[in-house]
Protein backbone atom coordinates (compact mmCIF):
# COMPACT_ATOMS: atom_id res chain seq x y z
CA UNK A 1 0.00 0.00 0.00
CA UNK A 2 1.32 3.38 -0.98
CA UNK A 3 1.22 5.93 1.87
CA UNK A 4 0.41 9.56 1.37
CA UNK A 5 2.91 12.19 2.71
CA UNK A 6 0.82 12.80 5.87
CA UNK A 7 0.68 9.07 6.48
CA UNK A 8 4.47 8.82 6.00
CA UNK A 9 5.01 11.56 8.59
CA UNK A 10 2.70 9.85 11.07
CA UNK A 11 4.51 6.54 10.59
CA UNK A 12 7.85 8.24 11.13
CA UNK A 13 6.68 9.76 14.41
CA UNK A 14 5.27 6.39 15.54
CA UNK A 15 8.54 4.67 14.66
CA UNK A 16 10.60 7.16 16.65
CA UNK A 17 8.21 6.96 19.60
CA UNK A 18 8.49 3.18 19.66
CA UNK A 19 12.27 3.45 19.50
CA UNK A 20 12.41 5.83 22.46
CA UNK A 21 10.00 3.80 24.55
CA UNK A 22 12.07 0.61 24.19
CA UNK A 23 15.50 2.27 24.83
CA UNK A 24 17.15 1.89 28.30
CA UNK A 25 16.27 4.77 30.64
CA UNK A 26 19.24 6.74 32.11
CA UNK A 27 19.38 9.59 34.59
CA UNK A 28 20.93 11.94 32.03
CA UNK A 29 17.56 11.91 30.26
CA UNK A 30 16.08 13.52 33.38
CA UNK A 31 18.54 16.25 34.43
CA UNK A 32 18.30 17.48 37.99
CA UNK A 33 16.91 14.26 39.43
CA UNK A 34 17.48 13.51 43.14
CA UNK A 35 18.71 10.10 44.27
CA UNK A 36 18.91 8.68 47.80
CA UNK A 37 21.28 6.20 49.38
CA UNK A 38 21.43 4.80 52.91
CA UNK A 39 23.82 2.51 54.73
CA UNK A 40 20.88 0.75 56.40
CA UNK A 41 18.62 0.36 53.34
CA UNK A 42 17.55 -3.05 52.12
CA UNK A 43 18.97 -4.43 48.91
CA UNK A 44 17.05 -3.81 45.70
CA UNK A 45 16.13 -0.17 46.28
CA UNK A 46 15.42 2.09 43.34
CA UNK A 47 17.05 5.28 44.68
CA UNK A 48 13.91 7.03 45.86
CA UNK A 49 13.66 8.42 49.38
CA UNK A 50 11.22 5.65 50.31
CA UNK A 51 13.42 2.85 48.94
CA UNK A 52 16.96 4.22 48.67
CA UNK A 53 19.96 2.45 47.25
CA UNK A 54 22.17 0.75 49.81
CA UNK A 55 25.58 1.22 48.12
CA UNK A 56 27.54 4.14 46.73
CA UNK A 57 28.27 2.10 43.63
CA UNK A 58 24.57 1.75 42.84
CA UNK A 59 23.83 5.46 43.14
CA UNK A 60 26.96 6.36 41.18
CA UNK A 61 25.86 4.07 38.34
CA UNK A 62 22.27 5.30 38.26
CA UNK A 63 22.89 9.04 38.57
CA UNK A 64 23.82 11.40 35.76
CA UNK A 65 25.25 14.84 35.15
CA UNK A 66 23.59 17.55 37.19
CA UNK A 67 21.83 15.18 39.57
CA UNK A 68 21.68 15.46 43.36
CA UNK A 69 22.68 12.55 45.58
CA UNK A 70 21.48 12.55 49.18
CA UNK A 71 23.18 10.33 51.77
CA UNK A 72 20.63 9.60 54.48
CA UNK A 73 21.58 9.41 58.14
CA UNK A 74 22.08 5.97 59.65
CA UNK A 75 21.98 5.21 63.38
CA UNK A 76 25.19 5.80 65.29
CA UNK A 77 27.36 2.70 65.19
CA UNK A 78 26.16 1.67 61.73
CA UNK A 79 28.93 0.96 59.19
CA UNK A 80 29.37 3.82 56.71
CA UNK A 81 28.68 3.47 53.02
CA UNK A 82 31.99 2.07 51.76
CA UNK A 83 33.86 1.98 48.47
CA UNK A 84 33.93 5.69 47.64
CA UNK A 85 32.04 7.61 44.98
CA UNK A 86 33.16 9.46 41.85
CA UNK A 87 30.84 12.33 41.07
CA UNK A 88 29.77 13.35 37.58
CA UNK A 89 29.77 16.86 36.18
CA UNK A 90 27.47 19.27 37.97
CA UNK A 91 26.39 16.82 40.65
CA UNK A 92 25.63 17.70 44.27
CA UNK A 93 26.44 15.23 47.05
CA UNK A 94 24.58 16.10 50.23
CA UNK A 95 24.60 14.48 53.65
CA UNK A 96 21.30 14.56 55.50
CA UNK A 97 22.38 14.29 59.11
CA UNK A 98 19.73 13.39 61.69
CA UNK A 99 19.18 13.11 65.45
CA UNK A 100 21.11 10.11 66.68
CA UNK A 101 22.38 9.36 63.18
CA UNK A 102 25.12 10.27 60.75
CA UNK A 103 25.32 10.41 56.95
CA UNK A 104 28.71 8.77 56.53
CA UNK A 105 30.85 7.41 53.70
CA UNK A 106 34.26 5.75 53.64
CA UNK A 107 36.62 4.00 51.28
CA UNK A 108 38.57 1.03 52.53
CA UNK A 109 39.18 -0.11 48.93
CA UNK A 110 41.45 0.98 46.08
CA UNK A 111 38.54 2.27 43.98
CA UNK A 112 39.05 5.92 42.92
CA UNK A 113 42.65 5.58 44.15
CA UNK A 114 41.31 5.19 47.66
CA UNK A 115 39.48 8.53 47.78
CA UNK A 116 36.14 8.57 49.58
CA UNK A 117 34.72 11.32 47.32
CA UNK A 118 36.12 12.22 43.90
CA UNK A 119 35.03 15.60 42.58
CA UNK A 120 34.14 16.36 38.97
CA UNK A 121 33.80 19.79 37.33
CA UNK A 122 31.23 22.09 38.96
CA UNK A 123 30.27 19.80 41.83
CA UNK A 124 29.29 20.36 45.45
CA UNK A 125 29.81 18.23 48.55
CA UNK A 126 27.98 19.43 51.65
CA UNK A 127 27.24 18.23 55.18
CA UNK A 128 28.78 14.80 54.68
CA UNK A 129 30.79 12.73 57.14
CA UNK A 130 33.84 10.83 55.88
CA UNK A 131 34.92 8.32 58.50
CA UNK A 132 37.94 6.79 56.79
CA UNK A 133 39.72 6.54 53.44
CA UNK A 134 42.72 4.78 52.03
CA UNK A 135 43.77 8.10 50.53
CA UNK A 136 41.79 11.38 50.49
CA UNK A 137 38.48 12.24 52.07
CA UNK A 138 37.50 14.63 49.23
CA UNK A 139 39.75 15.08 46.18
CA UNK A 140 39.43 16.76 42.79
CA UNK A 141 41.50 17.99 39.85
CA UNK A 142 40.52 20.84 37.50
CA UNK A 143 37.09 21.08 39.11
CA UNK A 144 35.90 24.43 37.77
CA UNK A 145 33.46 25.92 40.27
CA UNK A 146 33.50 23.62 43.29
CA UNK A 147 31.99 23.85 46.77
CA UNK A 148 33.13 21.71 49.72
CA UNK A 149 31.20 22.88 52.77
CA UNK A 150 30.08 21.71 56.19
CA UNK A 151 31.75 18.30 56.01
CA UNK A 152 33.44 16.31 58.78
CA UNK A 153 36.42 14.27 57.62
CA UNK A 154 38.42 11.96 59.84
CA UNK A 155 41.00 9.18 59.67
CA UNK A 156 42.04 9.68 56.04
CA UNK A 157 45.10 8.41 54.14
CA UNK A 158 45.32 5.14 55.98
CA UNK A 159 47.61 3.82 53.21
CA UNK A 160 49.97 6.80 53.77
CA UNK A 161 50.13 7.99 50.14
CA UNK A 162 52.38 10.94 49.32
CA UNK A 163 50.52 14.14 48.53
CA UNK A 164 51.77 17.73 48.89
CA UNK A 165 55.48 18.05 48.05
CA UNK A 166 57.27 21.11 49.41
CA UNK A 167 59.07 22.34 46.31
CA UNK A 168 62.86 21.83 46.07
CA UNK A 169 65.18 24.52 47.38
CA UNK A 170 68.98 24.77 47.74
CA UNK A 171 70.75 23.94 50.99
CA UNK A 172 72.30 27.06 52.54
CA UNK A 173 75.83 25.74 52.74
CA UNK A 174 77.51 28.94 53.86
CA UNK A 175 75.05 29.95 56.57
CA UNK A 176 76.58 28.08 59.55
CA UNK A 177 80.02 29.50 58.67
CA UNK A 178 78.84 33.08 58.14
CA UNK A 179 80.43 33.21 54.72
CA UNK A 180 78.96 33.41 51.21
CA UNK A 181 79.48 30.26 49.17
CA UNK A 182 78.31 29.40 45.63
CA UNK A 183 74.67 28.44 45.18
CA UNK A 184 73.88 24.76 45.64
CA UNK A 185 71.35 22.90 43.45
CA UNK A 186 67.67 22.73 44.42
CA UNK A 187 67.85 19.35 46.09
CA UNK A 188 65.95 19.71 49.38
CA UNK A 189 62.27 18.72 49.13
CA UNK A 190 59.85 17.54 51.80
CA UNK A 191 57.04 15.04 51.23
CA UNK A 192 53.67 15.21 52.98
CA UNK A 193 50.89 12.69 53.30
CA UNK A 194 47.71 13.10 51.23
CA UNK A 195 45.27 15.64 52.67
CA UNK A 196 41.78 15.09 54.02
CA UNK A 197 40.55 17.69 51.50
CA UNK A 198 42.77 18.35 48.49
CA UNK A 199 42.10 20.11 45.20
CA UNK A 200 44.63 20.27 42.36
CA UNK A 201 44.54 22.42 39.23
CA UNK A 202 46.92 22.30 36.26
CA UNK A 203 44.93 24.10 33.55
CA UNK A 204 41.99 26.45 32.93
CA UNK A 205 40.21 28.46 35.62
CA UNK A 206 38.69 27.28 38.88
CA UNK A 207 36.77 28.96 41.68
CA UNK A 208 36.88 27.01 44.94
CA UNK A 209 34.85 27.38 48.11
CA UNK A 210 36.09 25.33 51.07
CA UNK A 211 34.23 26.37 54.19
CA UNK A 212 32.93 25.16 57.56
CA UNK A 213 34.66 21.80 57.31
CA UNK A 214 36.29 19.86 60.12
CA UNK A 215 39.31 17.73 59.24
CA UNK A 216 40.73 15.74 62.11
CA UNK A 217 42.65 12.65 63.16
CA UNK A 218 44.48 12.15 59.88
CA UNK A 219 46.43 8.93 60.04
CA UNK A 220 49.22 10.20 57.81
CA UNK A 221 48.93 13.58 56.19
CA UNK A 222 47.60 17.06 55.80
CA UNK A 223 44.29 18.68 56.63
CA UNK A 224 43.32 20.92 53.67
CA UNK A 225 45.56 21.48 50.62
CA UNK A 226 45.07 23.55 47.44
CA UNK A 227 47.71 23.23 44.72
CA UNK A 228 48.07 24.92 41.34
CA UNK A 229 50.53 24.14 38.58
CA UNK A 230 50.86 24.35 34.81
CA UNK A 231 48.77 27.25 33.53
CA UNK A 232 45.90 27.03 36.04
CA UNK A 233 44.25 30.23 37.27
CA UNK A 234 42.51 29.61 40.59
CA UNK A 235 40.61 31.67 43.13
CA UNK A 236 39.83 30.07 46.48
CA UNK A 237 37.80 31.01 49.55
CA UNK A 238 38.95 28.90 52.53
CA UNK A 239 36.87 29.96 55.52
CA UNK A 240 35.80 28.83 58.99
CA UNK A 241 37.44 25.41 58.80
CA UNK A 242 38.78 23.50 61.80
CA UNK A 243 41.78 21.21 61.46
CA UNK A 244 42.85 19.30 64.55
CA UNK A 245 44.91 16.30 65.54
CA UNK A 246 46.75 16.21 62.21
CA UNK A 247 49.54 13.59 62.20
CA UNK A 248 52.66 13.42 60.02
CA UNK A 249 52.82 9.64 59.58
CA UNK A 250 55.53 7.17 58.66
CA UNK A 251 58.26 8.15 56.15
CA UNK A 252 56.91 11.69 55.73
CA UNK A 253 59.02 14.81 56.28
CA UNK A 254 56.32 17.44 56.74
CA UNK A 255 52.66 17.87 57.72
CA UNK A 256 50.37 20.84 57.04
CA UNK A 257 47.08 21.75 58.64
CA UNK A 258 46.32 24.08 55.70
CA UNK A 259 48.61 24.14 52.67
CA UNK A 260 48.63 26.25 49.50
CA UNK A 261 51.13 25.93 46.66
CA UNK A 262 51.67 27.33 43.16
CA UNK A 263 54.23 26.23 40.55
CA UNK A 264 54.65 26.49 36.77
CA UNK A 265 53.09 29.70 35.49
CA UNK A 266 49.91 29.16 37.49
CA UNK A 267 48.24 31.70 39.74
CA UNK A 268 46.43 31.30 43.05
CA UNK A 269 44.43 34.07 44.69
CA UNK A 270 43.05 32.90 48.04
CA UNK A 271 41.13 34.41 50.92
CA UNK A 272 41.74 32.37 54.07
CA UNK A 273 39.49 33.63 56.84
CA UNK A 274 38.36 32.49 60.27
CA UNK A 275 40.16 29.15 60.27
CA UNK A 276 41.35 27.28 63.36
CA UNK A 277 44.23 24.83 63.80
CA UNK A 278 44.55 22.83 67.00
CA UNK A 279 46.92 20.11 68.25
CA UNK A 280 48.96 19.78 65.07
CA UNK A 281 51.47 16.90 65.14
CA UNK A 282 51.23 16.40 68.89
CA UNK A 283 53.44 13.49 70.10
CA UNK A 284 50.75 12.37 72.54
CA UNK A 285 48.63 11.41 69.51
CA UNK A 286 51.45 9.63 67.65
CA UNK A 287 55.09 9.21 68.81
CA UNK A 288 56.24 9.86 65.21
CA UNK A 289 55.09 13.45 65.64
CA UNK A 290 58.08 14.16 67.89
CA UNK A 291 60.13 14.43 64.67
CA UNK A 292 57.47 16.25 62.67
CA UNK A 293 57.99 19.35 60.54
CA UNK A 294 54.52 20.66 61.24
CA UNK A 295 52.86 23.83 59.94
CA UNK A 296 49.57 25.46 60.82
CA UNK A 297 49.31 27.42 57.56
CA UNK A 298 51.83 26.86 54.76
CA UNK A 299 52.16 28.98 51.61
CA UNK A 300 54.68 27.74 49.02
CA UNK A 301 55.59 29.52 45.76
CA UNK A 302 58.01 28.21 43.12
CA UNK A 303 59.04 28.36 39.46
CA UNK A 304 57.19 31.27 37.76
CA UNK A 305 53.94 31.22 39.68
CA UNK A 306 51.95 34.12 41.10
CA UNK A 307 50.33 33.97 44.55
CA UNK A 308 48.17 36.52 46.36
CA UNK A 309 47.07 35.11 49.70
CA UNK A 310 45.04 37.01 52.31
CA UNK A 311 44.78 35.42 55.77
CA UNK A 312 42.48 36.95 58.36
CA UNK A 313 41.34 35.98 61.86
CA UNK A 314 43.33 32.77 61.96
CA UNK A 315 43.77 30.97 65.29
CA UNK A 316 46.54 28.43 65.84
CA UNK A 317 47.12 26.82 69.21
CA UNK A 318 49.43 24.03 70.26
CA UNK A 319 51.67 22.33 67.77
CA UNK A 320 54.23 19.60 68.22
CA UNK A 321 57.24 18.51 66.23
CA UNK A 322 60.91 19.42 66.00
CA UNK A 323 62.80 22.70 65.46
CA UNK A 324 61.16 23.34 62.06
CA UNK A 325 57.58 23.23 63.36
CA UNK A 326 55.87 26.59 62.73
CA UNK A 327 52.54 28.28 63.28
CA UNK A 328 52.63 29.82 59.79
CA UNK A 329 55.30 29.54 57.10
CA UNK A 330 55.36 31.55 53.88
CA UNK A 331 58.20 30.19 51.73
CA UNK A 332 59.44 30.70 48.21
CA UNK A 333 61.39 27.59 47.22
CA UNK A 334 62.93 28.28 43.80
CA UNK A 335 62.54 30.11 40.51
CA UNK A 336 61.20 33.62 40.02
CA UNK A 337 57.66 33.55 41.42
CA UNK A 338 55.87 36.73 42.49
CA UNK A 339 54.14 36.10 45.80
CA UNK A 340 52.47 38.19 48.47
CA UNK A 341 50.88 37.17 51.77
CA UNK A 342 48.79 39.52 53.91
CA UNK A 343 48.12 38.32 57.47
CA UNK A 344 45.71 40.23 59.72
CA UNK A 345 44.14 39.89 63.16
CA UNK A 346 45.54 36.44 63.89
CA UNK A 347 47.13 34.44 66.68
CA UNK A 348 49.73 31.66 66.72
CA UNK A 349 50.47 30.27 70.14
CA UNK A 350 52.61 27.39 71.42
CA UNK A 351 54.86 25.85 68.75
CA UNK A 352 58.45 24.50 68.99
CA UNK A 353 60.15 26.42 66.16
CA UNK A 354 59.78 29.87 64.64
CA UNK A 355 56.17 30.86 65.21
CA UNK A 356 55.91 32.98 62.04
CA UNK A 357 58.32 32.40 59.14
CA UNK A 358 58.75 34.59 56.06
CA UNK A 359 61.39 32.82 53.93
CA UNK A 360 62.64 33.60 50.44
CA UNK A 361 64.81 30.54 49.75
CA UNK A 362 65.12 31.00 45.99
CA UNK A 363 68.57 31.70 44.61
CA UNK A 364 67.16 32.79 41.25
CA UNK A 365 65.59 36.20 41.89
CA UNK A 366 62.12 35.83 43.40
CA UNK A 367 59.81 38.56 44.68
CA UNK A 368 58.47 37.73 48.14
CA UNK A 369 56.42 40.16 50.25
CA UNK A 370 54.67 39.64 53.60
CA UNK A 371 52.45 42.20 55.31
CA UNK A 372 51.23 41.61 58.88
CA UNK A 373 48.75 43.83 60.73
CA UNK A 374 47.42 42.50 64.02
CA UNK A 375 49.40 39.52 65.30
CA UNK A 376 49.83 37.65 68.57
CA UNK A 377 52.73 35.19 68.48
CA UNK A 378 53.73 33.56 71.73
CA UNK A 379 55.47 30.60 73.35
CA UNK A 380 58.04 28.94 71.14
CA UNK A 381 59.99 26.21 72.87
CA UNK A 382 62.92 24.83 70.85
CA UNK A 383 66.05 25.20 72.98
CA UNK A 384 68.86 26.26 70.65
CA UNK A 385 69.61 29.87 71.46
CA UNK A 386 73.37 29.30 71.41
CA UNK A 387 73.21 28.46 67.69
CA UNK A 388 71.90 31.91 66.85
CA UNK A 389 72.88 33.58 64.50
CA UNK A 390 75.06 30.81 63.04
CA UNK A 391 71.95 28.81 62.17
CA UNK A 392 69.47 31.69 62.37
CA UNK A 393 66.22 30.02 61.33
CA UNK A 394 64.08 27.38 63.01
CA UNK A 395 65.38 28.16 66.47
CA UNK A 396 62.19 29.41 68.07
CA UNK A 397 61.98 33.07 67.07
CA UNK A 398 58.55 34.59 67.35
CA UNK A 399 58.99 36.00 63.84
CA UNK A 400 61.78 35.19 61.40
CA UNK A 401 62.16 36.88 58.01
CA UNK A 402 64.99 35.86 55.69
CA UNK A 403 66.31 35.95 52.15
CA UNK A 404 68.87 33.48 50.80
CA UNK A 405 69.31 34.68 47.21
CA UNK A 406 71.67 37.06 45.46
CA UNK A 407 68.92 38.64 43.33
CA UNK A 408 65.81 38.35 45.49
CA UNK A 409 63.37 41.05 46.49
CA UNK A 410 62.20 40.33 50.04
CA UNK A 411 60.04 42.51 52.29
CA UNK A 412 58.29 42.37 55.65
CA UNK A 413 55.82 44.88 57.05
CA UNK A 414 54.79 44.34 60.68
CA UNK A 415 52.10 46.36 62.44
CA UNK A 416 50.25 46.00 65.75
CA UNK A 417 52.05 42.86 66.88
CA UNK A 418 52.55 41.37 70.34
CA UNK A 419 55.44 38.89 70.42
CA UNK A 420 56.36 37.14 73.65
CA UNK A 421 58.10 34.17 75.25
CA UNK A 422 60.29 33.47 72.24
CA UNK A 423 63.00 30.82 72.73
CA UNK A 424 65.31 32.65 70.28
CA UNK A 425 64.73 36.15 68.84
CA UNK A 426 61.56 38.16 69.09
CA UNK A 427 62.08 39.39 65.53
CA UNK A 428 64.90 37.95 63.43
CA UNK A 429 65.85 39.59 60.11
CA UNK A 430 68.46 37.65 58.16
CA UNK A 431 69.87 38.28 54.69
CA UNK A 432 72.28 35.74 53.21
CA UNK A 433 73.63 36.34 49.71
CA UNK A 434 75.58 33.49 48.12
CA UNK A 435 78.67 34.32 46.13
CA UNK A 436 78.43 34.94 42.40
CA UNK A 437 80.20 36.50 39.43
CA UNK A 438 77.75 39.38 38.83
CA UNK A 439 76.97 42.23 41.23
CA UNK A 440 74.23 41.36 43.73
CA UNK A 441 70.82 42.90 43.12
CA UNK A 442 69.11 41.52 46.23
CA UNK A 443 67.13 43.90 48.43
CA UNK A 444 65.86 43.27 51.94
CA UNK A 445 63.32 45.56 53.55
CA UNK A 446 61.56 45.53 56.92
CA UNK A 447 59.10 48.03 58.38
CA UNK A 448 58.03 47.62 62.02
CA UNK A 449 55.50 49.78 63.84
CA UNK A 450 53.28 49.66 66.94
CA UNK A 451 54.81 46.39 68.05
CA UNK A 452 55.78 45.02 71.48
CA UNK A 453 58.39 42.31 72.09
CA UNK A 454 58.93 40.74 75.51
CA UNK A 455 60.75 37.75 77.00
CA UNK A 456 62.93 36.81 74.03
CA UNK A 457 65.83 34.56 75.01
CA UNK A 458 68.34 36.00 72.49
CA UNK A 459 67.34 39.46 71.24
CA UNK A 460 64.10 41.35 70.83
CA UNK A 461 65.31 42.44 67.39
CA UNK A 462 68.25 40.92 65.56
CA UNK A 463 69.31 42.01 62.05
CA UNK A 464 72.17 40.06 60.48
CA UNK A 465 73.62 40.05 56.97
CA UNK A 466 76.06 37.70 55.24
CA UNK A 467 77.32 38.39 51.70
CA UNK A 468 76.52 41.24 49.34
CA UNK A 469 73.18 43.07 49.18
CA UNK A 470 72.20 45.87 46.85
CA UNK A 471 70.22 47.43 49.70
CA UNK A 472 69.08 46.69 53.25
CA UNK A 473 66.50 49.06 54.74
CA UNK A 474 64.63 48.84 58.02
CA UNK A 475 62.26 51.32 59.65
CA UNK A 476 61.16 50.95 63.29
CA UNK A 477 58.67 53.26 65.00
CA UNK A 478 56.31 53.38 68.00
CA UNK A 479 57.52 50.00 69.25
CA UNK A 480 58.72 48.60 72.59
CA UNK A 481 61.74 46.35 73.02
CA UNK A 482 62.50 45.27 76.57
CA UNK A 483 65.48 43.12 75.54
CA UNK A 484 68.57 43.42 73.37
CA UNK A 485 68.81 44.95 69.88
CA UNK A 486 71.55 43.32 67.75
CA UNK A 487 72.62 44.74 64.37
CA UNK A 488 75.48 42.88 62.69
CA UNK A 489 77.05 41.79 59.42
CA UNK A 490 79.67 39.24 58.52
CA UNK A 491 81.62 39.05 55.26
CA UNK A 492 79.02 41.47 53.97
CA UNK A 493 78.86 44.51 51.72
CA UNK A 494 75.77 46.70 51.60
CA UNK A 495 74.85 48.96 48.70
CA UNK A 496 74.12 52.66 48.81
CA UNK A 497 71.04 53.71 50.75
CA UNK A 498 71.22 50.85 53.24
CA UNK A 499 70.11 51.94 56.69
CA UNK A 500 68.12 50.97 59.78
CA UNK A 501 66.08 53.98 60.90
CA UNK A 502 64.87 54.12 64.54
CA UNK A 503 63.61 57.67 64.31
CA UNK A 504 64.09 60.91 62.39
CA UNK A 505 66.30 59.28 59.77
CA UNK A 506 66.43 58.77 56.03
CA UNK A 507 63.43 56.40 55.91
CA UNK A 508 61.09 58.76 57.75
CA UNK A 509 60.66 56.78 60.96
CA UNK A 510 58.55 58.67 63.49
CA UNK A 511 60.63 57.20 66.30
CA UNK A 512 58.77 57.06 69.62
CA UNK A 513 60.31 53.67 70.40
CA UNK A 514 61.51 52.51 73.82
CA UNK A 515 64.31 50.10 74.60
CA UNK A 516 66.12 48.13 77.29
CA UNK A 517 68.71 50.09 79.34
CA UNK A 518 71.59 48.32 77.57
CA UNK A 519 70.53 49.27 74.06
CA UNK A 520 72.25 52.64 73.85
CA UNK A 521 75.62 51.22 74.88
CA UNK A 522 75.29 48.18 72.63
CA UNK A 523 74.54 50.32 69.56
CA UNK A 524 77.03 53.10 70.24
CA UNK A 525 79.14 51.70 67.39
CA UNK A 526 76.63 49.71 65.29
CA UNK A 527 77.80 47.19 62.75
CA UNK A 528 75.08 48.25 60.28
CA UNK A 529 74.27 51.77 59.00
CA UNK A 530 72.00 53.30 61.63
CA UNK A 531 69.83 56.38 62.00
CA UNK A 532 68.42 57.13 65.47
CA UNK A 533 67.14 60.15 67.39
CA UNK A 534 70.25 60.55 69.54
CA UNK A 535 68.82 58.92 72.65
CA UNK A 536 67.24 55.57 73.47
CA UNK A 537 64.15 56.06 75.68
CA UNK A 538 63.89 53.32 78.28
CA UNK A 539 60.75 51.15 78.34
CA UNK A 540 58.78 51.65 81.52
Amino acid sequence: MKLSPPQLAAASVLCCALTVSTAPMHASADPGRTWYVSATAAAGGNGTEATPFNTLQAVQHASGDGDTIVVLAAPLGSPPLDGGIALKQGQRLLGRQGPGGVAAVANTTTANDGDAVRLAPNTEVRDLTVTGAQRGGIYGRNVGTAVVAGNTIAATNRACHDGFLVQPFPPMLGVPFGTPLPVAPNVVALNNGWAGIMIDSDSDSSALTIERNTVRDTACGDGIDVRTTGTAQVTAAIADNLTENINQGLAKLSVLAVGMQSTGTSALTATVRGNIQRNIAVPANDPLNAAADSEGIFVNAAERARMRITIDRNSYRHGGGHFSANGIEFVTSNGTPDSEVTLTNSEFIDVPGDIVENLNLSAEGARHVMTIDGLTASRSSFVAALLNPYVPGNLGSCLFSASFGRDNTTALTLRNAHLSQCSADGIGIYAYSPSGPAPATATMRFDIADTTVTDAVVADLQVHTVGDLAKLTGKVERSRFSGDIVLSQRNSTLGAGSVVDFGGGRLGSAGDNCFAPTTEAALAAPNLPLDHPGSWPICG
